[in-house]
């Protein structure tokens, strides 16, 4: 786990307070819940990319062109 700093506005830091109290949780964890929620599809999504350009650049003669790969996808979405 990284520490990270984050500033928020006295309004929001007293709504997540009370919000903290009274699920006995801490900001931190409502903060991180909030960010999995919003942005974990897209950070699995990164995490994808960076595993696929690996294996690319690891084998390079595996690369699909688009088109086909585009013909294969919707071969297979349409069965």
């Amino acid at each position: 786990m990284k520490k990270t700093m984050v500033y928020l506005d006295e309004e929001a830091h007293e709504g997540l307070r009370k919000l903290a109290f009274e699920n006995n949780t801490s900001i931190a964890e409502l903060v991180r819940q909030a960010v999995r929620l919003v942005y974990g599809e897209d950070i699995e999504d990164i995490r994808d990319m960076e595993a696929e350009l690996a294996r690319y650049k690891a084998q390079p003669d595996t690369a699909v062109e688009l088109g086909e790969y585009l013909r294969h996808r919707k071969a297979h979405v349409s069965a």
